[in-house]
């Protein structure tokens, strides 16, 4: 008798994507709130240079008359954007320093349409934190990363009347292993972190047939000077000792120096999950 071939229904999908979390050091760290209070001016920063804002609004189907709910909202990256577009936006923010400059960057723009949620996405409770489909739009830019994920999907179409739109990393890093920045303090075993792939089969084990989108962008950084650029990475990588010259070795070999700046140019590869209420 031949064997029995497994189908899709037959992983566990949850548990492979709660083994990549544990597994990957920025899976560990990212869902902690204190993790971003001491990131703020660097996160801030990341997303300005990067225009993640420009690529994730390029993408959203809103109307004037709609309310998003923004989970992870950060600085206000794609907070703000949208509430100069729609009736309201309603921001989870677990992290007392990004809700702090949430507030400081909203009151600069003078908008009066922002809720805020200080709380993480898995202790919000539909029904009494936000309505069930209660917003027409729900956004998570790079913020679902949380054990619970499962439920944490489910609460997202319990929490939306029209669409969902996730965006998460794609895939392996694009440089070969080796020679990009990423792999010289990587620890983690290959492949092992919070990837689109887990979320699209989890959501299709839900019943929910999501689309995706694979966005390859240019992810180029700028810095006044080599100590500039050792900060900021050493902030994100959480290097120090002997780890720190050799950040600052592969720094001084790879940034580009174009008009009395430097830049390190390397491609992010970003998944776009995206879905419609029946």
């Amino acid at each position: 008798m031949g064997m029995k071939m497994k189908t899709i229904e037959d992983f566990d999908w949850t548990e492979m994507w709660n083994n990549a979390i544990e597994g990957s050091r920025w899976g560990q760290r990212a869902g902690m709130p204190e993790f971003w209070d001491e990131r703020v001016d660097w996160f801030e920063e990341l997303v300005q240079q990067s225009d993640r804002a420009g690529m994730i609004m390029s993408r959203l189907k809103i109307e004037p008359d709609y309310r998003v709910l923004d989970i992870g909202a950060g600085p206000g990256t794609t907070a703000i954007p949208l509430a100069k577009n729609v009736k309201g936006v309603t921001v989870v923010e677990p992290s007392n320093g990004m809700l702090a400059r949430l507030k400081e960057n909203v009151a600069k723009e003078n908008l009066e349409n922002i809720t805020y949620i200080p709380k993480k996405w898995e202790d919000v409770e539909i029904g009494n934190d936000i309505e069930a489909k209660g917003h027409d739009v729900v956004i998570a830019s790079h913020s679902l990363v949380m054990k619970d994920i499962k439920n944490a999907l489910v609460k997202i179409n319990e929490a939306v009347k029209r669409s969902v739109y996730i965006f998460i990393v794609a895939g392996r890093r694009n440089e070969k292993e080796g020679s990009s920045l990423w792999s010289l303090f990587n620890r983690e075993k290959p492949g092992l972190r919070p990837d689109y792939i887990y979320l699209y089969n989890i959501l299709y084990q839900l019943g929910i047939y999501a689309n995706v989108e694979i966005i390859d962008a240019n992810h180029n950084m700028q810095f006044p000077e080599l100590e500039a650029a050792v900060q900021h990475y050493k902030t994100w990588m959480n290097v120090s000792g002997a780890d720190e010259e050799r950040l600052r070795l592969y720094l001084s070999g790879n940034l580009v120096k174009e008009n009395g700046s430097l830049w390190l140019r390397h491609k992010l590869r970003t998944a776009m999950i995206s879905w419609r209420k029946e």
